[in-house]
């Protein structure tokens, strides 16, 4: 650490988050890349050093927080906070009407034991600059559904490493293998080791399946009205157990009404438990 320098926390907060499958198509920030477009700005003009970095909690979820530890010269200081300042203004304008609560701050923090090698430091904002996020690609047979998607979950540095976490997401395994290849490439340009772990297939969705229209005739008798029938861009169980049986499986899945998953605000419609449940008897009964 260059003698004269000092050191400040910056801290970005008040993303909405959410689920990274069924949220991943509404255009909400991203933390990690939101913290990585600062970072590279004020390490390339400002003599900013990286000293340690902590963002996204899940891998399953849009990240909604980022900190960031890093030192500057302290001549330079407040350049820096007016910096942080102008960021959290660009991010509140290119987020209007979707993000509402972004708070972006730089405040003085203890001078940190290390700091990253500037060469990881800049492969890592390169990297982090460089990887794709959000929404890959739509199914051609469903407009505005989601086929294939990329979420930078997490970012955590310790004293030894720093680790990233990314969640693909795909109906098409084809395509996700695809994405799969084209992060192992940037990041092992970027000097990283790239592992790959937690595998779990989706399905293609079927427009003519005879289950659906059976559960869909069951629904309407039961309930005097039509269920609501959507491809979702999530992970589920089905997936698993199609890929673990030979023959192709006619699948629907359903369940519970949930709102706001993987983020503060999940929550599950109480009185649609009970109802789920009366509806798998009924489809049971009729398919037996």
């Amino acid at each position: 650490i260059d003698q004269g320098d000092v050191a400040y926390k910056i801290s970005l907060r008040g993303l909405k988050g959410g689920h990274s499958g069924v949220q991943i198509h509404l255009g909400r920030a991203n933390a990690n890349k939101l913290m990585n477009r600062f970072l590279k700005d004020v390490v390339r003009n400002y003599e900013a050093r990286i000293a340690s970095i902590q963002g996204g909690s899940l891998r399953n979820a849009i990240p909604r927080e980022s900190f960031v530890v890093l030192t500057i010269p302290e001549q330079l200081s407040d350049d820096l906070v007016d910096l942080v300042g102008e960021y959290e203004k660009l991010f509140r304008e290119d987020f209007a009407g979707i993000e509402d609560n972004i708070s972006f701050k730089a405040e003085p923090a203890d001078l940190p034991a290390s700091l990253l090698p500037e060469e990881i430091q800049d492969d890592l904002i390169n990297a982090v600059e460089g990887c794709i996020n959000g929404v890959v690609s739509y199914l051609a047979d469903f407009p505005g559904v989601v086929e294939s998607s990329l979420n930078l979950a997490m970012i955590h540095s310790s004293d030894e490493s720093i680790e990233m976490k990314l969640l693909v997401r795909s109906s098409s395994e084809s395509r996700k293998e695809w994405i799969c290849s084209s992060v192992e490439s940037l990041f092992q340009l970027a000097g990283a080791k790239v592992e790959f772990d937690g595998d779990y297939p989706g399905w293609q969705p079927n427009a003519n399946s005879e289950l659906l229209g059976l559960m869909e005739r069951i629904y309407l008798e039961k309930y005097d009205q039509r269920p609501k029938v959507m491809v979702i861009h999530a992970g589920l169980e089905c997936g698993i157990i199609q890929s673990n049986v030979a023959q192709k499986l006619d699948i629907v899945s359903f369940g519970p009404t949930i709102t706001g998953a993987h983020s503060p605000d999940e929550a599950v419609k109480i009185d649609t438990v009970g109802k789920s449940y009366e509806y798998l008897l009924a489809i049971l009964e009729k398919l037996n």
